[in-house]
């Protein structure tokens, strides 16, 4: 299974203009059985592969507990928010968020932003705090506000994923005192001076369990390549050790391969140079091998999760020649 983590239909669904077809991607989509998603891939991913209480907890209230080895509790009254680097840029008409502008910030840059976040914010219930991931971790009083993933909106107007909910003008108002804050910060200034993106706020997410599927299959020996800080979460409360996305790519090409049915790798396309760039290299590193595994029976079936859909693909379905292939991002969107 495959989850390309960070697909944004709108960002898949721009501009169409000098676009590479995908050939070995549009094929596994054109033959492969397509299903709706019902929930977010954190959901699934949650049903399907953690204990069964885990899936009735935030994402923040699931990073909070493993990074800080603290327990879980219900009701969940943790007051705890992922906090995501982003970049705004000015459009024709609205604010947008950038294409490539869910920013990975050093370790240096973090700790400069949560100890000067210390300082300014010093006589408020807020508190920044580090993971050692892209993610920080808002911490403050129990609201009921919650923002949608920020990958969701990628390229396009963020407005209908700000946070929703009784106290998100709270919320918000935090938001942009942060905003202004950051605006001549001496971390931007650095990284404006070295061509990058500034960050120009921080968007508060995950304080609400995802969405599970009505239906689920679940796995019975489940492994975990690639990064996210949720799902490497959800794994470390379980005792479980994720591996990284080279030992995944590694152990495709592998004869024999050892990756069993219930593998998940998460693949992010964004470091990647972009949507269209990360779907380039998903073919050419994950797509074609598995395609060869299958052909050669050394894979028993290829899925792959894209935002709302689920393609599964099996030898059979390759068999499948009068399916027409379609350009990938009229599939994928």
């Amino acid at each position: 299974m495959f989850i390309l983590t960070d697909f944004s239909a709108s960002e898949a669904d721009s501009s169409r203009r000098n676009r590479p077809r995908l050939p070995r991607l549009e094929t596994c989509l054109s033959r492969a059985d397509r299903s709706e998603l019902d929930s977010e891939w954190r959901g699934w991913l949650a049903a399907s592969a953690a204990r069964s209480e885990l899936s009735g907890f935030s994402p923040a209230a699931i990073v909070g507990a493993a990074f800080r080895a603290s327990a879980l509790t219900k009701p969940e009254s943790t007051g705890c928010w992922l906090a995501t680097p982003v970049h705004y840029f000015a459009g024709l008409d609205s604010v947008h968020l950038h294409p490539f502008g869910l920013l990975s910030l050093s370790a240096d840059e973090q700790q400069m932003l949560a100890a000067d976040f210390a300082r300014v914010f010093s006589d408020s219930s807020w508190r920044l705090e580090l993971l050692g991931q892209r993610e920080l971790l808002l911490a403050g009083p129990p609201l009921e506000a919650c923002a949608a993933d920020p990958s969701l909106f990628l390229g396009g107007d963020p407005s209908a994923g700000l946070p929703r909910g009784e106290g998100a003008g709270a919320l918000r108002r935090l938001g942009s005192e942060i905003e202004m804050w950051l605006y001549e910060h001496r971390v931007n200034q650095s990284r404006q001076a070295r061509g990058e993106l500034p960050v120009t706020a921080l968007w508060f997410w995950g304080s609400k369990p995802p969405k599970v599927p009505a239906t689920f299959t679940k796995l019975t020996r489940p492994q975990l390549f690639g990064s996210d800080v949720y799902a490497q979460a959800l794994w470390q409360l379980q005792g479980r050790q994720t591996l990284g996305l080279s030992a995944a790519l590694d152990e495709i090409n592998r004869v024999p391969m050892r990756l069993v049915s219930d593998t998940v790798v998460l693949y992010a396309c964004l470091p990647h140079g972009g949507m269209v760039e990360g779907l380039m290299r998903f073919e050419q590193q994950c797509v074609t091998p598995s395609l060869r595994a299958l052909r050669r029976r050394r894979l028993s079936s290829l899925r792959i999760i894209a935002g709302s859909n689920i393609f599964s693909c099996s030898m059979l379905h390759l068999s499948r020649f009068w399916r027409r292939s379609a350009a990938w991002w009229e599939v994928l969107v």
